[in-house]
């Protein structure tokens, strides 16, 4: 089972997400958050096999999560959704999307980071 957290500040786009993860039987979610303050405190509290992160949050940047993320638990990995991913695999992201890209394509991104 691949525990899986959402952070994310647009709540629809986190919550199409959240309904779809739900259905993968492969997959736990067991976080979602809309702020980085709110992702800090919840992966204090979780244990997380991928993290789906947003690179613009409304009170700091995805990419200081990232780096705490695998500083505290190296074998996590994240997978970066967002408008302008480019930056995202110098911070040490594992895999990079574009908020564009479709449903099955995220799932399966999930899926492989999840399984190593």
């Amino acid at each position: 089972m691949t525990r899986v957290m959402l952070v994310e500040n647009h709540d629809p786009f986190r919550q199409a997400i959240a309904l779809i993860l739900e259905r993968e039987p492969d997959f736990e979610l067991v976080a979602q958050a809309g702020t980085l303050g709110e992702a800090r405190r919840l992966l204090a509290e979780r244990e997380v096999d991928v993290a789906v992160v947003d690179l613009r949050l409304p009170d700091g940047d995805g990419t200081d999560l990232i780096q705490e993320l695998k500083e505290a638990n190296p074998p996590a990995s994240v997978l970066v959704l967002s408008m302008s991913p480019g930056e995202a695999e110098e911070v040490g992201a594992d895999g990079v999307l574009g908020k564009d890209a479709l449903f099955e394509e995220i799932i399966g991104t999930i899926r492989r980071l999840g399984n190593g």
